[in-house]
C-alpha cells in the first residue's frame, strides 16, 4: 500500500524515502499485552470525553434497576412502575399479550419524505390485538418482572425471535433506553399486534398503538444485546444474532454534512416522529428507516441536541428548541431552524473509533494546524501525572492533521516513558493506523487484532484497509470497504485524500456489482479515473476501461501510470495482441517505476505469470522469487499457488523424458522449491510428482519417502488412495510385498471411486504374485481389461505353462496397444514378440496369422526382428504357397 505521494505538499516526499523514513522508527507494541483482554469495556454508551461530568440525567426506576430489586424483595412496586397484566387478554397459546403506555405520551409526525407511500387510514374499529390511542399503561405485574429479570443471559428459551410483520413500506427505528429496548413502528400502515407475543425474555414484551405510531417494548434485565433483522415477512427481533447473517459486519448510518446540517442517508427513508422516551420522559426525535441500514454506534453530545446509539434508524434528543429533524429523500436531516447547524466533528463521526480513539475532526486545514501546535505546547508543558494523556492528544492531533510520521514519532516516544499505556485498546489502534500510513504493515497488523465488542464493527473499515493493503482476502477487504466507503468521505482532507482513492480502488478490482455502487458519485478529479477505469472493465465496459488505462500511462503521478501500464499490458496478453514473452518484456521494462511505485512485487507476479504462459519455468521461478523478496505477508497464498503450479507444470513436462541429465535437472529443481510451499494438498501434489521423478532417475528409496511425505497431507480418500498405490509400487519393485500390503490397508476407504478401487485391483494382484500366491492374483484380476491386469494374468498363465489362456490376454492386450499402422516402439515389438513366443507354444496358428496381418510389411529392430522371424517363419510360408 502507497498513500506518501498524496499527502499535504509540505510533508510530500518521494515514495521510496517516505517508506524509508517509515520504517526508521522501530514499533514498540509488535505483540499485544499478555492482559489485553482486560481492557474491554462493556458495550453501552460513551459520552464526548470533553463534556465528561458535565451532563447528568436523573435517575429513573428504570434506570436504577429498583423495579427487579422491589420483584426480587417481594415488596409491592411504586406507583408509577407497578403493573398489572390484563387478565382477558389471552393468547391462544396462553402466554400474556401486554401493552399500553400513558395517555400522555404521545407520537407526532414532524416530517415525512417528499414521496412517501399512501397513508392507510387505521380502521375504526379495534381489530384483534390493537388499541386506540389514549389507553393507559397495563403495567407489568412483580412476578413478571422479576421472572424476566431472572433470565440469564445463557439460558435458553422456547422462543428467541419476535416477529414485526409489517411491509417494506414502513419505516421502524429501534434502541435502547435505560432498562428497555424500544421499537417504533411507523403507522402510515395498521400494524397487526396480535402475532407481537413470546416467552423468556419477551414475555415482557409490551405493545402501545398510537395514533401516528406503534411503539414496542421489552424490558431488559442485565446489558444484553438484542438483534434486530429485516426478513420477507417484516422485521426479526432476536437475543441472537439472525442464523446465516454476518449481523457484525451489517450496514450502518454514515452522518453526513449538509449545508443545512447533518444527513444520516437511508436507502428508503421513513417518516420523522416525535416521542417522548418512555424511561426518561425526553423528548426525541425519531427517524425511521424501511430498509435494514442500521443504526448509530455511539453517544454523540452536540450543541443542543444528543444523539444516542441506535440499532435501527437515528434517535436524537433536542436539549434546544430550535433543534429539530426532516424526512428527505435521501435520509433524516438533523437541522437547526433559523441557521446552519454547527457540527464541529461530533456527529459526523457517529462512532468511538473515529472520534475518540483517532481523534478526528472535520475543521479546517488552518483549525487543525492550530489544534496541533496546541496540544504540542500542552504535551510540552505537562506534569508527570498528565505527561501521556497530552501526548496522546498531540499523536492524535497530528494523525487528524493528516501527519501519521509525527503521530507515531509522538506515539513511540510516549511508549517508551509510559509501556503499561500499551494494553488501552485506544492507543494500540491509532499507533497501527498511523503505521498503516506510514506504508509499515508490521506495525499495522495490530489492526488484525479482535478489539473490545462494542467497538468491533467501527473498527472494521481500517481492518479493511489493512487487508486491501496486504492482498489474499481482496474480496472480503472490498466488501469491507464498500459498507463504509462514505464514512471515509467525511474524515479530514488530508486523510480522505489518502484513503478514498486506495479504497475506490480496492472496490473497483475487486469488489461484487454490489459493493461497486458504493463508487457511484465518485469526485471528477483524475485520481479517481483508475478505480472508475476497473469498475467499466469489470461492468462489461472494456473498451471504455482500455481507453482510460491507456490514457492514464501518461499520468503525471508515478503511481497511477505505473499501475495503468500494468493493466495495459495484462489485457493486451489476456487478448491475444501480445505474446507471453512479450508481455514478460515489458514487464521487465516498468520495473524501476514499479520499484518507486512500491509495486515491485505485483509487477514480479505478473512476469511471472507470463512466464508460466510460454512455459519458461525457471524464469517464472526466477520471476516469483523476486516477487517474494517485496511482498506482504498476505500475498503468500498467491504466491504459493502460482510455485505450485510451475514445480507441477516441471514434472509434468518431465514424464517420458529419456535424458538422464534433463530428469536430474527437473528434480533438484522440485527439490529445491518444495520446502517453500506450505504443507497441505498443493504440497503433497509436488511432493508426489518428485517421487515419481525419482524413481524414473532408479532412485526407489528416496522416491518412497517422497511418497510417504505426500500420503497425510492430501486431504481427499482418492488422492491419499493414489499416493499410497505408488508408494506400494515402488515396495513391490523391491521385492517387499509385505510393505505394499500394508500401505494399501492404510490408504484404503470405503468412500473410494470406482476408477480408484480399480487400479488398486492389479497392485493387490501384484502383491498376492510377489507372495506366490498365483490364485488369489487371478481372482483380483478376474475379469479387468485394462492392459495391465491383461498383462499380469498373462504373465501368471506363462509361468503355469497355460500358453492358451496367456495368448488370449496378449491379443486382446494387442487389440489396444498394437496399432495397424505407423512405426512400432520397443514395448510394442517386444509385445509382438511375446504374442509370437506364446502362441507358438500354444500351437495357435490363428493367432500368428493374425499377428502377421496386424504387423504387416513393418520390421522389427535387431533381435527382436530376428527371432519374430524364426517364430512365425512357418506361418509366412504357408501364406506365400500358392
Amino acid at each position: 500500500m502507497h498513500f506518501s505521494s498524496l499527502f499535504r505538499a509540505h510533508r510530500l516526499v518521494l515514495p521510496f524515502a517516505f517508506l524509508l523514513a517509515c520504517t526508521a522508527i522501530t514499533p514498540v507494541m509488535a505483540e499485544p499485552p499478555a492482559d489485553g483482554a482486560a481492557t474491554t469495556q462493556p458495550d453501552k454508551p460513551k459520552h464526548h470525553k470533553k463534556h465528561k461530568n458535565k451532563h447528568k440525567h436523573k435517575k429513573t426506576p428504570a434506570q436504577d434497576g429498583t423495579e427487579g430489586q422491589a420483584a426480587a424483595d417481594g415488596k409491592p412496586l411504586p406507583a408509577d412502575t407497578q403493573v398489572k397484566a390484563d387478565p382477558l387478554d389471552i393468547g391462544k397459546d396462553g402466554n400474556v399479550v401486554i401493552h399500553g403506555l400513558p395517555g400522555s405520551w404521545q407520537a407526532t409526525v414532524l416530517d415525512r419524505p417528499p414521496a412517501p407511500p399512501p397513508p392507510v387510514a387505521p380502521s375504526a374499529k379495534a381489530g384483534a390485538g390493537k388499541l386506540a390511542p389514549g389507553v393507559p399503561l397495563q403495567p407489568l405485574t412483580a412476578e413478571q418482572v422479576a421472572a424476566a429479570a431472572s433470565v440469564a443471559p445463557q439460558t435458553p428459551v422456547s422462543v428467541s425471535r419476535v416477529l414485526i410483520p409489517i411491509s417494506a413500506r414502513v419505516g421502524l427505528a429501534a434502541f435502547r433506553s435505560g432498562n428497555r429496548f424500544l421499537i417504533v413502528v411507523d403507522n402510515v400502515e395498521p400494524l397487526d399486534t396480535s402475532a407481537l407475543r413470546g416467552d423468556g425474555l419477551f414475555s415482557t414484551l409490551t405493545v402501545d398503538t398510537l395514533p401516528d405510531a406503534t411503539l414496542i417494548q421489552v424490558y431488559l434485565p442485565d446489558t444484553r444485546n438484542l438483534y434486530l433483522s429485516q426478513q420477507a415477512e417484516g422485521w426479526v427481533l432476536g437475543d441472537k444474532p439472525p442464523p446465516g447473517n454476518a449481523y457484525g459486519n451489517r450496514r450502518i448510518l454514515i452522518p453526513q454534512t449538509d449545508d443545512a446540517g447533518v444527513l444520516y442517508p437511508m436507502r428508503k427513508p421513513g417518516r420523522v416522529l416525535a416521542i417522548k422516551d418512555p424511561v426518561s420522559g425526553q423528548k426525541l426525535l425519531v427517524g425511521t428507516s424501511a430498509f435494514d441500514d442500521g443504526g448509530v454506534l455511539s453517544f454523540r453530545k452536540g450543541q443542543g441536541y444528543d444523539v444516542w446509539p441506535s440499532v435501527e434508524g437515528v434517535v436524537v434528543s433536542p436539549n434546544a428548541p430550535d433543534i429539530t429533524m426532516k424526512a428527505t429523500a435521501r435520509g433524516a436531516l438533523l437541522m437547526r431552524e433559523g441557521k446552519p447547524l454547527l457540527d464541529e466533528g461530533v456527529a459526523i463521526y457517529a462512532n468511538d473509533v473515529d472520534s475518540e480513539w483517532l481523534g478526528l475532526n472535520n475543521l479546517s486545514d488552518l483549525a487543525m494546524e492550530k489544534r496541533f501546535q496546541a496540544a504540542q505546547l500542552a504535551a510540552a508543558d505537562s506534569s508527570p501525572a498528565d505527561r501521556f494523556a497530552r501526548r496522546l492528544d498531540a499523536a492524535r492531533a497530528a494523525f487528524s492533521n493528516g501527519d501519521a510520521l509525527q503521530a507515531r514519532a509522538i506515539l513511540t516516544v510516549a511508549l517508551q516513558d509510559d509501556p503499561e499505556e500499551s494494553a488501552r485498546p485506544d492507543v494500540r489502534f491509532l499507533l497501527a493506523a498511523a503505521e498503516l500510513l506510514c506504508g509499515n504493515m508490521d506495525g499495522a497488523s495490530l489492526l488484525d487484532e479482535p478489539w473490545p465488542e462494542a467497538e468491533r464493527r467501527a473498527t472494521q473499515l481500517w481492518r479493511g484497509l489493512y487487508d486491501a493493503s496486504i492482498g489474499g482476502q481482496n474480496a472480503d477487504a472490498a466488501h469491507t470497504l464498500a459498507l463504509d466507503f462514505k464514512r471515509i468521505e467525511s474524515y479530514p482532507s488530508n486523510i480522505r485524500a489518502v484513503l478514498l482513492p486506495f479504497a475506490a480502488e480496492h472496490i473497483g478490482r475487486y469488489g461484487t456489482p454490489q459493493d461497486m455502487a458504493a463508487l457511484d458519485g465518485l469526485p471528477a478529479e483524475p485520481v479517481y479515473d483508475l478505480a472508475k477505469a476497473f469498475k467499466a472493465l469489470r461492468t462489461g465496459k472494456r473498451k471504455e476501461a482500455i481507453d482510460t488505462f491507456q490514457k492514464l500511462e501518461t499520468n503525471r503521478d508515478p503511481v497511477i501510470a505505473e499501475k495503468a501500464l500494468e493493466q495495459t499490458t495484462a489485457l493486451q496478453l489476456s487478448d491475444g495482441k501480445i505474446t507471453p514473452e512479450k508481455a514478460a518484456d515489458k514487464f521487465e521494462s516498468l520495473l524501476l517505476d514499479a520499484r518507486l511505485a512500491g509495486r515491485e512485487a505485483m509487477l514480479r507476479l505478473l512476469q511471472a505469470d507470463a512466464y508460466i504462459r510460454a512455459r519458461k519455468w525457471s524464469d517464472a521461478l526466477t520471476a516469483l522469487a523476486q516477487a517474494k523478496a517485496y511482498a506482504p505477508k498476505g500475498m503468500d497464498t498467491v504466491m504459493s499457488s502460482m510455485l505450485s503450479q510451475i514445480l507441477l507444470n516441471i514434472a509434468r513436462d518431465s514424464t517420458g523424458e529419456s535424458n538422464h541429465d534433463a530428469l536430474l535437472h527437473d528434480a533438484a529443481m522440485l527439490r529445491a522449491h518444495m520446502a517453500e510451499l506450505p504443507t497441505g494438498p498443493q504440497k503433497a501434489e509436488v511432493v508426489l510428482a518428485y517421487g515419481k521423478l525419482l524413481m524414473s532417475l532408479d532412485l526407489p528409496d528416496q522416491a518412497q519417502q517422497a511418497f510417504s511425505d505426500a500420503i497425510p497431507m492430501f486431504d481427499k480418500p482418492d488422492l491419499r488412495a493414489l499416493a499410497g498405490n505408488a508408494l506400494a509400487t515402488a515396495y513391490l519393485d523391491q521385492k517387499q510385498p509385505a510393505l505394499a500390503a500394508n500401505i494399501l490397508t492404510r490408504t484404503d476407504d470405503p468412500a473410494l471411486s470406482d476408477d480408484v478401487r480399480a487400479a488398486r485391483h492389479h497392485i493387490q494382484a501384484r502383491v498376492a504374485l510377489e507372495s506366490g500366491d498365483q490364485t488369489t492374483a487371478l481372482g483380483l484380476l478376474g475379469a479387468d481389461q485394462a492392459a495391465v491386469s491383461l498383462d499380469m494374468s498373462a504373465h501368471i498363465h506363462e509361468n503355469k505353462g497355460e500358453w492358451a489362456a496367456a495368448v488370449a490376454d496378449l491379443r486382446r492386450m494387442a487389440e489396444t496397444d498394437l496399432p495397424p499402422k505407423g512405426v512400432l516402439t520397443p514395448a510394442q515389438q517386444f509385445l509382438a514378440l511375446r504374442i509370437a513366443s506364446d502362441a507358438s507354444q500354444a500351437g495357435d496358428k490363428e493367432t500368428l496369422s493374425w499377428l502377421l496381418a496386424r504387423i504387416g510389411s513393418r520390421s522389427l529392430d535387431g533381435d527382436t526382428g530376428r527371432v519374430f522371424g524364426l517364430l512365425t517363419a512357418q506361418e509366412s510360408a504357408a501364406k506365400v504357397e500358392p
